[in-house]
C-alpha cells in the first residue's frame, strides 16, 4: 500500500454566454462535486484519508476593442491528496 496517493480531476469547464460574451467559461460545479465525493468515498473504503483538495484555476482575458476587455478565472478541476490510514 502506498503511503500517499494523488488524484486529479480536470476538464470540468463549460462555455456559456450570449452574443456579447460567448467565450465566458464556468465550472460545472455539480459534476465536479459529485466526482470529488465519489473519489473520496472510494479511497476511504481503501483506508485512505483526505489530506487536501486544491483547486486548479485557469484565467482568461478577452480583448473586445482597443480600450475594452474583460477577464475571468474559473476552477477547472482539483488535485486531491490522500494518506494511508494508520
Amino acid at each position: 500500500m502506498k503511503k500517499y496517493i494523488t488524484v486529479t480531476i480536470g476538464d470540468k469547464v463549460e462555455s456559456v454566454g450570449n452574443d456579447y460574451n460567448k467565450g465566458f467559461r464556468k465550472c460545472n460545479t455539480k459534476e465536479l462535486a459529485q466526482e470529488i465525493e465519489d473519489i473520496c468515498n472510494n479511497y476511504d473504503e481503501k483506508a485512505y484519508d483526505v489530506i487536501s483538495i486544491i483547486p486548479i484555476i485557469q484565467g482568461q482575458h478577452v480583448g473586445l476593442s482597443n480600450d475594452t476587455a474583460w477577464a475571468n478565472s474559473v476552477t477547472e478541476g482539483v488535485i486531491i491528496t490522500f494518506k494511508a490510514q494508520q
